[in-house]
C-alpha cells in the first residue's frame, strides 16, 4: 500500500495542505483507505471517503452540493 503524504487530500489526492480541501471540499477527518467505505460522520456528514472519491471523479467535488465552492487545482498542487 502506498502511503499518502500528510499534505495530500485523501479524497482528490491534490497537495492542497488544507484541512478542508479547496479542490474537492473534503474535510480531512483522518479516514484513509483502510476505512474508506465507513461513514464516519463528523465534518463530512453522511458521506464515506469512497463515495466522496467517486463523486469527485464524476462531479469534480466530494459531493454535488459543493460544486459552487470548489476550484481547479493549481500547478503546484498536482499529485
Amino acid at each position: 500500500m502506498i502511503q499518502q503524504s500528510v499534505d495530500r487530500c485523501p479524497c482528490c489526492g491534490y497537495r492542497t495542505g488544507c484541512t478542508t480541501c479547496p479542490v474537492c471540499f473534503w474535510t480531512d477527518d483522518g479516514q484513509r483507505d483502510a476505512d474508506a467505505a465507513m461513514v464516519a460522520g463528523g465534518p463530512n456528514g453522511d458521506i464515506s471517503l469512497s463515495d466522496a472519491r467517486l463523486n469527485f471523479a464524476i462531479y469534480g467535488a466530494s459531493h454535488r452540493r459543493y460544486l459552487d465552492v470548489v476550484r481547479q487545482p493549481r500547478i503546484d498542487e498536482l499529485p
